[in-house]
């Protein structure tokens, strides 16, 4: 099964476990999770009907009902205590936090997080570390123009994350890939333009100035 590279770099960080896909759309990950032998056991969860559907359908087109149970349900609030790792993939930062803060006693077995967050990133990183992991890899892919940062927690005891690692992740400002530097690159031009702006505010300008300093610190 093909998978996109956003979804490739999610699958190339799972460990062998039992995993649960929260919002698992199509199915194409945990399928391919389970067909290669890496999940042992997956669940599949969504919270509507209809998405819920066709995610039952595709686990049934490829015949793995006895590997794979697909759940009509909230985030992680029914996940049961086999599962080790839970990935929460094309959902906005904070309602990733939310996901996992509501039902926080559901992570008590849960070793590995890995999520792809659309926006909030900087506050997903704290909020995820201050739960109880450290961020232990992570990794950035362009995809039909728009970037994308997959982040994988591994439970630990102690964490810490400075300001800069918050913002541009601690692994991903270490290893400085071609990627990486092609995103913020792109944001320090774009900066650029917006202070050539006539019309735009001081304030916003100063904000705009510090941005880039912080860019080009981790560059």
């Amino acid at each position: 099964m093909k998978l996109s590279k956003r979804l490739l770099a999610i699958y190339d960080m799972v460990p062998s476990s039992v995993v649960a896909d929260v919002g698992a759309d199509h199915g194409k990950l945990i399928i391919a999770l389970v067909l290669n032998g890496i999940a042992s056991h997956g669940y599949a969860i969504e919270n509507k009907k209809g998405p819920f559907e066709r995610l039952k359908k595709a686990v049934e087109d490829v015949n793995l009902s006895g590997k794979i149970d697909v759940l009509l349900s909230d985030g992680i609030s029914d996940i049961p205590s086999v599962v080790s790792t839970v990935i929460i993939a094309g959902m906005g930062g904070h309602l990733i936090v939310d996901i996992l803060k509501k039902d926080v006693l559901k992570l008590a077995n849960v070793k590995t997080i890995i999520v792809d967050a659309h926006n909030a990133v900087p506050e997903l990183r704290d909020e995820v570390t201050r739960l109880g992991y450290m961020i232990s890899d992570e990794e950035m892919v362009e995809e039909c123009g728009k970037f994308y940062e997959i982040i994988k927690f591994s439970k630990a005891d102690i964490a810490f994350l400075s300001e800069l690692d918050k913002e541009f992740g601690p692994v991903l400002r270490k290893e400085k890939s071609i990627v990486f530097k092609e995103k913020h690159e792109s944001r320090i031009k774009s900066i650029d333009g917006l202070i050539e702006t006539k019309d735009i505010d001081k304030t916003r300008v100063t904000e705009l100035k510090e941005e880039k300093r912080r860019i080009k610190s981790i560059l």
